[in-house]
């Protein structure tokens, strides 16, 4: 699991899987030259997620881990 910010260009559909450990994980997105959130993950649990096309960020905070899965 990741521990460290991911940013990348495309991902499409996808398992965002998300232990918490206290903290959480945020997704973001590239808009206009400038990052978005788009949602916040702060529970241990896996979402099915369109990530599309665009530039998609994804940060753990204070302790978090996360794993996306094709």
């Amino acid at each position: 699991m990741a521990t460290a910010q991911v940013t990348k260009s495309y991902i499409g559909r996808a398992t965002l899987v998300v232990k918490a450990n206290g903290g959480s994980v945020t997704v973001e997105k590239m808009v206009e030259g400038g990052w978005v959130v788009v949602d916040t993950f702060a529970a241990d649990g896996a979402w099915q997620m369109d990530f599309g096309q665009s530039t998609t960020r994804i940060t753990p905070y204070a302790g978090a881990a996360f794993e996306v899965l094709q």
